[in-house]
C-alpha cells in the first residue's frame, strides 16, 4: 500500500501538464468539428421530387410554318383557278367530243325525250364571232360548268320552243362565256344537239342585276339565253346574250326535271364551303406537323419527302372544293 502510494506521488509535474493539456486540446477539436459537421438531411421521397417536363418546341418555327402554309394555300388556290383548271376543262371538252363522235345514237336521243346523265354530252354550241366551239353538258351546277357550257335542267332543248337557257364560265375553267358581252346584235350563232341543227340570231346583250326579272324562266317565243356572271370580281349579277332561233321550232317531248335550287341560281355548291374548311385545316396541320418532325428527328430531307406530296394532295381537294363553293359562273 505504502509502496503505490509513493510511486504515484513520485511521477513527474512536467508529464501530468502535458496529460492535462491534450485532453484540453481533445476537447477543443470535438467541438469544433461539431460545429462545422454539415447537418443530416432526412431522405426525400422519390414520388416528391417528380416534375412535369415540358418540350422545348421551336414556337416560333412552328408558327412560321403555318403562315408560311396559309400563303402557300392562296398562291396554289389562284395557281388552280387560273392556270390548272383551263387544263382540266381542256380535258374534259376532249372526252365529251369523243363521246359524241363514238356514240352519236346513244347521245342524240333527245328528240325522244331521253335526257342524258348531269355532266354528259347533250350539244355543241358555236359562236363564230369570239371563237366558242364547245361541248355543251347537261345541268348547270357548279361541278357540271366545270367540264363546260351546261344546259339549265328544266328549260327548252335548244332548237325546240320556248327558252333554252345555256349558262358557263366567265373566267375559271377556261372561261367559255367570258367573251360574250363583246358579241353584237345579228350576231350568229349555231346549236346541234339531238333535234338537229339550229341557228340564232343575237337580238340583245344586258346586265341583270340582282332583284330584277329571271332571265331562265320559261318564254313564249323560241330563244336562247346565255348566262355567265357579270365582269366584276365580286358576282353580284349576270351577263345575258339573248338571240332569237331562226327558221321553225322542232317539237320535242317534254323533259322537264326536278332542279336544285342552286341549279337555277348558278350558286356554288352549298356543301362545298364545309369541305374547303376541313382541306384547308388538314394542310396547315400536316405542315406544321412536318415541322415538328423535321426538328425533332433532325432529318428534314426526310420528313419532307413524305410530306409534301401529303401537303399538296391536302392542298389540291381544299382548292377543288373552294372552286365548288364560288359562284357557278365565276
Amino acid at each position: 500500500m505504502s509502496d503505490s502510494r509513493s510511486s504515484s506521488a513520485t511521477l513527474p509535474r512536467s508529464v501530468i501538464e502535458q496529460a492535462g493539456a491534450a485532453a484540453s486540446q481533445s476537447n477543443i477539436d470535438a467541438s469544433i468539428g461539431a460545429e462545422t459537421a454539415e447537418p443530416t438531411v432526412a431522405p426525400v421521397p422519390q414520388s416528391a421530387s417528380r416534375t412535369i417536363t415540358v418540350p422545348d418546341l421551336p414556337w416560333r418555327r412552328m408558327g412560321g410554318f403555318a403562315l408560311f402554309g396559309v400563303a402557300g394555300l392562296i398562291v396554289l388556290f389562284l395557281l388552280y383557278l387560273f392556270a390548272f383548271t383551263p387544263l382540266t376543262a381542256a380535258r374534259d371538252q376532249k372526252r365529251l367530243a369523243d363521246s359524241l363522235k363514238g356514240h352519236p345514237l346513244t347521245v342524240y336521243k333527245l328528240v325522244d325525250g331521253h335526257l342524258p346523265p348531269a355532266g354528259s354530252a347533250v350539244a355543241v354550241l358555236q359562236i363564230p364571232s369570239i371563237g366558242v366551239d364547245k361541248v355543251v353538258v347537261q345541268g348547270t351546277s357548279a361541278a357540271n360548268l366545270m367540264n363546260g357550257p351546261g344546259l339549265m335542267p328544266g328549260t327548252s332543248l335548244p332548237g325546240s320552243p320556248g327558252n333554252s337557257v345555256i349558262a358557263g364560265r366567265r373566267m375559271t375553267f377556261g372561261g367559255p362565256f367570258g367573251a360574250i358581252g363583246s358579241l353584237k346584235t345579228n350576231a350568229k350563232i349555231r346549236v346541234v344537239d339531238g333535234a338537229g341543227a339550229f341557228n340564232y340570231k343575237v337580238t340583245s346583250i344586258h346586265h341583270v342585276a340582282i332583284g330584277q326579272k329571271d332571265v331562265v324562266l320559261p318564254t313564249r317565243d323560241n330563244r336562247l339565253t346565255l348566262v355567265t356572271s357579270d365582269s366584276s370580281v365580286v358576282t353580284g349579277g349576270r351577263e345575258v346574250v339573248r338571240a332569237k332561233l331562226v327558221g321553225r321550232a322542232v317539237v320535242v317531248p317534254d323533259s322537264t326535271v326536278s332542279v336544285p335550287s342552286y341549279d337555277l341560281g348558278l350558286s356554288g355548291d352549298p356543301a362545298a364551303g364545309g369541305l374547303a374548311a376541313m382541306w384547308s385545316f388538314l394542310t396547315l396541320v400536316v405542315l406544321v406537323g412536318a415541322a415538328y418532325a423535321a426538328w425533332r428527328l433532325r432529318r428534314p430531307w426526310l420528313v419532307y419527302l413524305f410530306s409534301v406530296p401529303v401537303v399538296l394532295m391536302c392542298g389540291l381537294f381544299a382548292c377543288e372544293s373552294v372552286a365548288r363553293a364560288l359562284p357557278a359562273t365565276f
